[in-house]
């Protein structure tokens, strides 16, 4: 992250970069971890829910249609404003339910395809809501998605600058070298991760940019979209209630077709009722994204309630179809596996890339701050140390609460959130407290609670890794083994770090 001023760079480009690349990583990768960490996460949220929904762990989903799910939807919120069926795919081989009520609480039920029985509710919110929305609101609102775009900006021109001020950072992509001095190896493996990665972390930070300039650039619309107005408005239909009772809803089979023959046979798999039993109900359906790389969250149409008249659609243009390929290529919605362990292995080189380049700034720093009896490297270690692997340890706390807690006790879902901040905290605490040593430490936490997690899923389901990849479960035999994975890698570090530390040095010079 550091490199001497050059003869050859008269005009000082790379030294005023490399002063940018040195204080804006360090001071914005702490939140770029947390935004990486949970966005590779969030490539397998829905297969996180299946671990965490054992109730919801199906081989494969039986064909349904929507009209079997109505009469449920109308027994689960009869005073419902609108109901949303959700039918099963791939990846969730469960109906989903959920019901907008006019007095109450939202309803969210699973339904088994195969018994069209609602299933308890599962006291979590899995990856999909806690995951997935941490990654680019840390669990907070408005301001915390402006934090994530600004940190995105920032990354964007961090990988420009690290190119440039590593003027031979692509043939030291070839040169890892574990050697005696920690600053080279963590330097390498800087270089390596950044490389590697590199057309992956550009295109994953612009889009994140773009894909929410709306929520904290509002007046960027209005350029964006000034020539294309119809998708600036994006195209929603809206009606009010008549308040009156109003005829028998219509077939949503007959509704998925007529949607269907609208979008070359793309067949909806999402239906949203809005005022049932009124005399204006009418259906929204929205377009699948599975077969494209595009995200058509937006793309829907409407018909009437009663009669399935076609009522309105949202106007796909050249804008539209533009800003949810970004959307899509930053989402990866798209059914393709090869493509979202891709992205996975992509994200976790990001990971890696933050963590050493804070790992770095503190190993070249450290003799000529503890001389001078400074002690700013050694609090941003310890936030380093807390930022890292403890949000690893959090993460697995999370899955081991989800594990332990009681089902059915009040709010289940909102205690393991509770727990992973807490465990977050006290990993940060630790950090402080423990110094150097707490990256050796910390690797054996990780360790155990990876491999605590797969035993505590074998004995409180029954499907052990061996009996989920029997059945075919490869939802939850695939986090099983990311899980084994991850305890073998963090044992494997921190009995590195014992043997060059002799237990007695520093932890923090074998990081390496």
């Amino acid at each position: 992250m550091s490199a001497p001023a050059n003869p050859d760079d008269p005009g000082g480009l790379r030294l005023a970069l490399n002063w940018f690349h040195t204080w804006f990583g360090l001071f914005v990768g702490g939140l770029l971890f947390v935004i990486f960490w949970t966005g590779t996460l969030a490539v397998f949220d829905r297969e996180i829910d299946r671990w965490m929904m054992p109730a919801t762990r199906l081989v494969e989903a039986p064909a349904i249609t929507p009209d079997a799910l109505v009469p449920i939807a109308r027994e689960l919120a009869p005073d419902a404003r609108s109901w949303t069926i959700i039918l099963p795919d791939e990846r969730t081989p469960v109906a989903q339910i959920l019901a907008e009520r006019v007095n109450g609480p939202p309803v969210s039920r699973y339904i088994d395809p195969a018994t069209l029985r609602a299933l308890p509710d599962q006291g979590t919110y899995g990856g999909t809501r806690f995951f997935y929305p941490y990654h680019y609101r840390l669990n907070s609102g408005t301001l915390a998605m402006v934090l994530c775009a600004l940190a995105a900006v920032v990354m964007v021109a961090l990988c420009i600058s690290g190119v440039i001020i590593h003027r031979r950072i692509f043939m030291d992509f070839f040169t890892l070298r574990i050697v005696r001095k920690p600053q080279r190896t963590t330097l390498d493996l800087h270089n390596i991760s950044g490389v590697l990665a590199l057309p992956f972390h550009l295109m994953i930070a612009f889009t994140g940019v773009a894909i929410f300039t709306y929520t904290y650039l509002p007046s960027a619309q209005m350029v964006v979209f000034a020539s294309d107005p119809a998708a600036a408005s994006g195209g929603w239909f809206n009606r009010a209630a008549a308040n009156a009772a109003g005829g028998p809803l219509v077939s949503l089979d007959a509704v998925r077709d007529m949607a269907a023959e609208r979008w070359g046979g793309d067949r909806p798999e999402v239906f949203r009722v809005i005022h049932p039993g009124d005399a204006n109900a009418y259906v929204e359906v929205q377009r699948p994204s599975g077969r494209t790389i595009s995200y058509r969250s937006g793309t829907r149409a409407w018909f009437d309630g009663a009669s399935g008249e076609f009522l309105a659609a949202t106007p796909y243009t050249g804008t539209t179809a533009a800003y949810e390929f970004l959307f899509g290529i930053h989402a990866v919605q798209f059914d393709h596996w090869a493509l979202r362990w891709l992205y996975f292995l992509s994200g976790l080189a990001g990971c890696a890339l933050i963590a050493t380049g804070l790992l770095f700034w503190v190993q070249s720093r450290r003799k000529r701050h503890e001389k001078l009896g400074l002690r700013g490297v050694r609090l941003t270690e310890a936030a380093a140390v807390g930022i890292t692997t403890g949000l690893l340890i959090a993460t697995l706390a999370f899955l081991i609460a989800n594990r332990l807690l009681p089902a059915g006790i009040e709010d289940r879902a909102a205690a393991e959130v509770r727990i992973f901040h807490a465990a977050w905290i006290a990993a940060v605490f630790h950090a402080f407290l423990r110094g150097r040593a707490a990256w050796g430490e910390q690797a054996w936490a990780i360790a155990a609670g990876s491999a605590g997690a797969v035993l505590l899923n074998a004995v409180t389901t029954g499907h052990a890794l061996p009996v989920a990849a029997a059945r075919g479960l490869w939802h939850t035999a695939g986090v099983d083994l990311v899980l084994l994975a991850a305890a073998v890698i963090a044992a494997c570090a921190a009995i590195r770090l014992g043997r060059v530390t002799g237990g007695r040095k520093p932890v923090l010079q074998a990081a390496g």
